[in-house]
């Protein structure tokens, strides 16, 4: 008899890496739920108040430690300052404890870390700093982007300035204009790359951008190992949904059995602004406004904060077409919309590709402006260029989409067909293994 053939290595542990905004540990939490699910060891730096949910992906709860900043953002560099720079020195004194941790509790198993793109912690091991004495370095290093990709490119200028998308000669002679005087203000004395141009991605083994190319303006000069792995946002296909606690639920089950020519079916309207920026007189009391008078539409209100309404915000009362929801999972919801009305967040533009529904976007500050451009540019919603529009404003584009030409539909339909050639959770497992020597 031949010998048996060798055991295949143990696979090493993964250890996933996380900015502590909501926006950016929801889509990692379900990532590290889907490499649990298909046999790795998964362990993960956290937030205390994001536990639960942690371990109830399969993974292994560290604690991340030390002071944090508030999630109530500011406005650009001020976000940036109080959100990432301000953070890292945190980040980096608990990324070396917990991989001092895994180490002594199996020195020889190996660890793979997966860091989300703003976990700027990880900079200083790339840049050279040294870990705990007898701490080996990680087998490797990826990165999860869960944000439009904020890397420097020939093809467009510095992450958000107000100048359109242009490959023409002019406009690449534009953009260089720009990133040099983007250098030149931000860089510190001349050394590394300024923030924003693309050091927190390029540091690592493999760049995995969430999304879809489709909602991406095409770039010539990607770097080396950058893919689209699709969407984390969307529940799989046959997944049954519990039916959410609100008596007008019903109501909204029985409108979307009915055909879509149906003449008693009213078009479904879904508003929210997230958990974070939530004065309802900024996006979602215009949208109640602006349809107020028709017996055609509903509008579904989500509010963002525990036993949320509007007696406060609307004194008068809400018409009576608005039905008004705390918190709902936008899954179930956008399952029967027609329209999809948000404040531009990343993870809420690809909820909306997920379900093929048009959207609105109205947003500002962070990424918002970068991915509402985006939304416009795609052909897949609106961007009325304001986190605060008016019931006109808000009216107009929503009409826009309900035009009878459907042009909005069937291009977001394009991006949720590539959604579903893409499953970013073996794509990532997949990688992983062939860089552990598992595959």
């Amino acid at each position: 008899m031949g010998d048996d053939p060798a055991p295949k290595p143990q696979r090493p542990v993964i250890l996933m890496v996380c900015h502590t905004l909501s926006g950016h540990l929801q889509p990692l939490i379900r990532i590290a739920h889907g490499l649990s699910s298909r046999g790795w060891d998964v362990a993960f730096l956290g937030p205390t108040a994001h536990r639960k949910r942690i371990e109830a992906a399969g993974a292994e709860f560290f604690a991340l430690r030390g002071r944090r900043r508030s999630q109530r953002p500011g406005r650009g560099k001020i976000d940036l300052r109080l959100q990432c720079l301000d953070t890292l020195p945190t980040q980096w004194e608990n990324l070396k404890s917990t991989l001092a941790a895994l180490h002594e509790r199996d020195p020889g198993r190996q660890v793979l870390v997966v860091a989300e793109a703003f976990f700027l912690g990880i900079l200083p091991l790339k840049y050279g700093a040294p870990l705990p004495p007898g701490v080996p370095a990680p087998l490797k290093t990826v990165c999860v982007s869960i944000t439009v990709p904020a890397i420097q490119s020939a093809d467009l200028p510095p992450f958000a300035y107000a100048a359109p998308f242009d490959q023409s000669e002019a406009g690449r002679a534009r953009n260089q204009a720009l990133w040099a005087k983007w250098t030149e203000s931000a860089a510190d004395g001349g050394r590394g790359e300024p923030i924003l141009a693309g050091a927190n991605y390029r540091c690592h083994e493999a760049i995995y951008q969430v999304g879809v190319p489709g909602l991406e303006y095409p770039r010539s000069d990607w770097p080396e190992g950058f893919k689209f792995v699709g969407l984390v946002q969307g529940t799989p296909k046959g997944t049954v949904l519990p039916d959410p606690p609100f008596a007008w639920w019903s109501e909204l089950k029985a409108n979307s059995a009915l055909a879509a020519d149906d003449p008693g079916r009213k078009k479904v309207l879904v508003v929210a602004q997230g958990t974070v920026e939530v004065n309802p007189h900024d996006l979602i009391i215009p949208t109640i406004r602006a349809f107020a008078e028709r017996n055609d539409v509903v509008v579904v209100a989500i509010l963002g904060w525990k036993d949320a309404t509007l007696a406060e915000f609307m004194p008068d009362g809400v018409p009576g077409n608005a039905r008004i929801a705390d918190y709902l999972n936008y899954d179930a919801v956008l399952d029967r919309a027609d329209v999809w009305i948000h404040n531009a967040g990343f993870g809420a533009v690809n909820h909306g590709i997920a379900h093929g529904v048009p959207m609105v976007v109205a947003g500002e500050g962070m990424d918002k402006t970068e991915n509402a451009r985006r939304v416009g540019w795609s052909g897949i919603g609106v961007d009325v260029a304001t986190a605060k529009p008016s019931v006109e404003q808000v009216r107009a584009a929503v009409e826009s989409i309900l035009r009878v030409d459907n042009s909005f539909k069937e291009r977001i339909e394009v991006l949720r067909r590539q959604s579903e050639g893409l499953n970013p959770f073996d794509i990532i497992s997949e990688d992983l293994m062939k860089m552990a020597g598992t595959h």
